[in-house]
């Protein structure tokens, strides 16, 4: 057989399987070529015999992608409860841990000078405040500060959707506003659509308020699958659809304008409510952010969620909801559930936001993430091996590795961590396991540490190491 041949031979499998999925991009000629120690003709060759039986389609100055013609796998789309364990919350626990090579749970580089500046100005209101001479300490109740909200209506307002401060709660970071949201809309036993790979964390959540999913299958480049979506919606009573269209975690997309339009055209004559988690949504690659969901609301069905989790860092705890019609219900439970927000922290964001301080540092942040980016897909093209795919996240500093079938993302973290590296198993991204073949790499931190690129190349190897076993 001709290595031309070979490779192709090695595509066609990979979209048959769906390893490649129907509108995701290939790798360009230049990595593919360096990744298999072939020459660029070879690839060229080999493209040309898949645009030849439809299995994939060039796009002008963008490169090859799979077909859409390429039918999606059957899937059961039934309603079934979240059972994903305590390996979720371990990962966390690991993240915190400072004697691991950070490339598992989904956390930003904190040492950007915004941040330092946010903390500078919290000291520095702490301060002013142990000197107060009030004899009482005040909640700050919901919905929250209301110099904070204005000043984040007035950043949405610029940047994606006409947004009022009186239309803001203010959450302990995006994920008690998912939680929130659920509880305000669905009630124990209520089923809940999903993408699929979806969030674990947003699985915790529904786990926990024992409510059923439905997972839905997500198109690269595209979103969740509407064809699907609209099958699920004649067939079972949804109480509400959750989903991140924005920068997804954890493959990267951004939900184009055309799909945002035709999702909300399908869910319109049922009314469904929409839970959108926009946390990763300003850090899209672009010079100016892509509009969310909400930005196409004319009803008040969707609630968006986001935070300065990923941004800034997670231990602000600082998120806010919009939640258009379910306003008075989320407002009340955030009340009865924790009461208040930090005052102190609101106050300090407030204050931080002041003078574009924000949007500057979002402009630096998206610049830096992409520029590691490419570092990490140089990287990986040299030292995965050539069954491996992986997501071009469009924002954000998260990649979904896709092994070939029967490979073992849990051992593979598992045989990582022991060796100092942190990784995320693909496993947590699925009510039933369905992604234990894939994992999850976070690469916010990683700007060219020999370290870090020395995890990697170790994570590669256990890839290799598990491909062998196959």
């Amino acid at each position: 057989m001709k290595r031309y041949e070979q490779v192709t031979e090695n595509l066609r499998a990979h979209i048959e399987s769906y390893q490649l999925r129907p509108g995701e991009p290939l790798p360009s000629l230049r990595s593919l070529s360096e990744q298999l120690a072939v020459s660029k003709n070879t690839i060229i060759h080999a493209y040309q015999q898949l645009e030849a039986e439809g299995l994939i389609e060039p796009r002008p100055r963008q490169g090859f992608f799979v077909s859409h013609g390429q039918p999606l796998p059957e899937v059961s789309a039934s309603p079934r409860p979240v059972q994903l364990g305590a390996l979720a919350l371990n990962i966390i626990r690991a993240a915190s841990r400072s004697d691991l090579h950070p490339l598992g749970s989904a956390d930003p580089d904190t040492r950007f000078p915004a941040r330092a500046q946010l903390y500078k100005t919290l000291a520095k209101n702490a301060r002013h405040r142990a000197h107060q001479q009030s004899k009482i300490s005040h909640y700050q109740p919901p919905p929250g500060s209301d110099l904070l909200r204005s000043r984040l209506a007035h950043h949405i307002s610029e940047s994606a959707f006409a947004c009022k401060p009186q239309e803001i709660i203010i959450s302990n970071g995006t994920q008690e506003g998912i939680s929130l949201s659920l509880r305000a809309i669905a009630s124990q036993g209520d089923i809940i659509a999903v993408e699929s790979p979806s969030f674990y964390g947003t699985l915790q959540c529904i786990e926990a308020l024992g409510l059923k999913v439905v997972e839905i299958p997500t198109i690269p480049g595209e979103g969740i699958n509407l064809c699907l979506l609209e099958k699920v919606l004649n067939e079972w009573p949804i109480k509400a659809l959750l989903l991140n269209p924005n920068i997804n975690n954890p493959l990267g997309f951004q939900m184009h304008t055309g799909q945002q339009k035709k999702l909300m055209a399908i869910t319109e004559p049922y009314q469904l409510p929409i839970i959108e988690d926009d946390v990763f949504g300003e850090l899209n690659y672009q010079s100016h952010r892509h509009p969310p969901l909400k930005a196409l609301d004319t009803s008040g069905r969707v609630v968006l969620c986001s935070s300065f989790s990923k941004s800034l860092d997670t231990d602000i705890r600082i998120g806010w909801v919009i939640p258009g019609k379910f306003y008075e219900e989320i407002n009340y439970l955030k009340y009865v559930t924790t009461l208040a927000s930090s005052g102190l922290t609101q106050d300090a964001s407030a204050e931080f936001m002041a003078e574009r301080r924000f949007a500057r540092h979002l402009r630096r942040l998206k610049r830096t993430y992409r520029q590691r980016w490419d570092l990490l897909a140089e990287d990986m093209c040299r030292h995965m091996p050539g069954e491996v795919s992986f997501s071009h996240p469009e924002g954000g500093y998260l990649s979904w590795l896709e092994l070939p079938a029967g490979c073992d993302g849990d051992r593979i973290y598992q045989q990582a961590l022991s060796e100092g590296i942190a990784i995320t198993p693909g496993s947590l991204f699925s009510t039933q396991g369905e992604y234990r073949h894939c994992i999850r790499l976070n690469f916010s931190v990683y700007d060219g540490n020999p370290d870090l690129r020395r995890a990697l190349i170790r994570v590669s190897e256990l890839i290799r190491q598990d491909i062998g076993r196959l």
